[in-house]
């Protein structure tokens, strides 16, 4: 889901203003993010969806890349669901442009499957060949595309010496950090475990810094499973890293690729299994064996029910090892792996509860043994239908505020919104959407644009539409009156009638501005009958506006032309004074905020200041302290209008200082 939210007008207008990107450095190596747009992002997080979270500690991640840094973007399952192939390069490698990055990543909508593999592949495609350059993954899962990143990242490090690979786990359990943090050490790399807002700040804000380390080289290892001496085609096997909470492989066979150290490894079949221990070094073992020296563990697991709704909870009574690491989790009888994966662990407690998948089906509860990969014990379970009811009003003006009563399911993904009628399942308007949990009813406001749309029951866990009510979004109106000209920096009188809520405004732009624009500090929100608008600094042909916002989205609903005239204005003050002595200075001009009279030397920028008072309307002159050393001095009358003129002399007087 698109998860906008507007800005301050005060912030988006000085983005609008432009801000300066970071100048790049081709001799600082290039950094490529991906990240994670798959639909287990739309998980929440203290309240917040991963996906919001993690869009907004890529701020920490610009904050963290040196001076002169060069930054491109990939992203997956952000468009397509179920879709492995879902992978875009959304940013060129280029120079760091904050507001640019800031858009790109705002527009990801977590929907599809978590090729990590190929994204790494496409990430690293956009380094330079034999130079230099690393790759951030911030991922919250492992890979659900049947790749193998590790491996692609140890041969991508053979081809190229000077890449380096980043991976940040951002609420990955125990169980799948080792098949993450096996991408970074075999680059040199880091692995960063993130379960939280803070957390992942720091941890992009880390790997920005991080320096590349030696890179771990791995080696294939055939693997052999003997029952009396005798091998076992049939067996599968589990590796454990030692201290690992999780498996480096799992339901492998034939050969694995490990680094040195020591492993347990376990093997099993249908009725055995066995396990060993094996220290792993460059040169040895050219085998690892293990022999099924016992019958699996017995377990047992008892669903509360047969069924259950999707997205819910369904208690679990279970019997079996309570290994270290033994779970209890929803899977697909035909193995297909769950994007979002769905377990508890046995040492949760017995009975145990166990989400169920979104997508009604028929699944597979599986007692899993941690230490040897094996599952023990398997119970059906059906994912039932839930439904949803949903009433809103049949229209309403653009702009404004409707309420929507509904009834659902009310899980922790699940959301009310308004899209354009026939609109995909993961598609909403920008900013006009809310928790279900939240509560009836969702009080959204209505999009900027006329038309036909509607609102939704929307299940987030694996997106289905529960419930839906036909909204027509009528034109919404206004009108905006103003004197014809008037002079810069001063402010003018502006009738209107119209309302509208959140960044609403009345103000002035330049003739033919888009209809986004506005000008920090010519603005004033439409409250009343009347507000008075200050003038930008700068002279020329402008619009006074009535510009509506609904949802991040601008409008403008009515306009009048307004001629600004050059700024004038006087100081009057002795020919000379005495160091260090005061003087009154008397003063017109447009007596705006920030206006202020001062005495500096002559030649000064315009922007200098020593000591200065500002000016109000109801003052026509004011007293300086004058300069303690002797020389050639100017009083100014300063303007700070809106606009991008900045401080703007428009007034000067020499003053000799004896």
């Amino acid at each position: 889901m698109r998860l906008y939210f507007a800005a301050p007008l005060a912030l988006l207008g000085s983005i609008l203003a432009g801000t300066p990107s970071m100048g790049q450095d081709r001799n600082v190596p290039p950094t490529v993010l991906v990240i994670d747009a798959s639909n287990s992002m739309w998980g929440r997080i203290d309240g917040k969806p991963k996906m919001e979270i993690a869009r907004d500690a890529v701020s920490s991640l610009l904050d963290g890349l040196p001076k002169g840094a060069r930054l491109g973007i990939v992203a997956y399952g952000h468009r397509r669901a179920g879709d492995c192939g879902d992978i875009e390069r959304i940013l060129p490698v280029g120079a760091v442009d904050r507001d640019r990055v800031q858009a790109v990543a705002g527009r990801l909508t977590p929907r599809g499957k978590t090729p990590i593999t190929a994204s790494l592949k496409e990430a690293a495609g956009l380094l330079e060949p034999g130079k230099s350059g690393s790759v951030i993954i911030l991922t919250d899962g492992i890979e659900t595309c049947s790749g193998d990143p590790c491996a692609l990242a140890e041969e991508l490090k053979r081809r190229n010496a000077g890449f380096v690979a980043h991976v940040i786990g951002f609420d990955v359990s125990a169980v799948e950090r080792p098949k993450l943090s096996c991408i970074a050490e075999r680059t040199g790399g880091a692995f960063l475990a993130a379960s939280n807002a803070g957390e992942l700040g720091q941890a992009l804000k880390t790997t920005a810094q991080a320096k590349a380390k030696p890179a771990v080289a791995t080696r294939a290892i055939p693997l052999e499973a003997t029952d009396g001496g005798r091998p076992v085609a049939e067996a599968k096997f589990t590796v454990l890293r030692g201290g690992d909470a999780g498996a480096v492989a799992d339901g492998v066979s034939g050969s694995v690729n490990l680094a040195p150290g020591r492993y347990r490894v376990s093997a099993a079949t249908a009725a055995k299994t066995g396990q060993t221990e094996v220290e792993v070094t460059k040169a040895a073992p050219a085998k690892i064996v293990v022999a099924l020296s016992g019958e699996l563990p017995k377990a047992s697991l008892k669903p509360a029910k047969s069924s259950a709704p999707a997205t819910g909870e369904i208690e679990v009574s279970w019997t079996g090892p309570d290994g270290k690491g033994d779970y209890i989790v929803f899977a697909r009888p035909d193995g297909a792996t769950l994007e979002t994966r769905h377990y508890s662990y046995t040492k949760d407690g017995n009975p145990l509860k166990v989400r169920v998948p979104g997508e009604p089906g028929e699944y597979e509860l599986r007692y899993v043994s941690d230490a040897s990969g094996a599952v023990l014990a398997r119970a059906k379970v059906t994912a039932t239908p839930v439904t949803a009811t949903i009433d809103a009003p049949a229209n309403g003006v653009a702009g404004s505020e409707i309420a929507i009563n509904f009834e659902g399911p009310n899980a922790n993904e699940d959301w009310v919104g308004l899209v354009k009628a026939g609109a995909a399942v993961d598609t909403y308007e920008t900013g006009a959407w809310v928790y279900a949990s939240n509560g009836s009813p969702a009080r959204l406001r209505l999009p900027a644009e006329p038309g036909l749309y509607e609102a939704r029951y929307i299940s987030g866990l694996d997106p289905r539409i529960l419930a839906t009510k036909p909204v027509e979004v009528t034109p919404a109106s206004a009108t905006v009156t103003a004197p014809a000209r008037g002079m810069a920096g001063t402010r003018i009188p502006v009738r209107f009638t119209g309302a509208g809520g959140g960044d609403t405004f009345i103000g002035v732009v330049k003739k033919g501005a888009e209809e986004g624009t506005w000008i920090a500090g010519a603005y004033e929100r439409p409250e009343g009958e009347q507000v008075m608008v200050r003038l930008p600094s700068e002279p020329g042909a402008y619009e006074m506006r009535f510009v509506m916002e609904a949802n991040g989205t601008y409008k403008v609903l009515a306009s009048t032309p307004v001629e600004v005239e050059p700024a004038v204005g006087s100081v009057s003050a002795p020919e000379s004074v005495a160091a260090g002595s005061e003087v009154a200075v008397a003063f017109t001009g447009p007596k705006g905020d920030g206006d202020y009279i001062t005495i500096v030397p002559t030649g000064a920028a315009p922007d200098a200041y020593t000591d200065f008072r500002t000016v109000s309307p109801d003052e026509s002159s004011v007293t300086l302290p004058v300069p303690e050393e002797p020389g050639s001095y100017e009083v100014r009358y300063v303007m700070t209008a809106p606009g991008e003129a900045g401080s703007l002399v428009i007034a000067r007087k020499p003053l000799k200082v004896e």
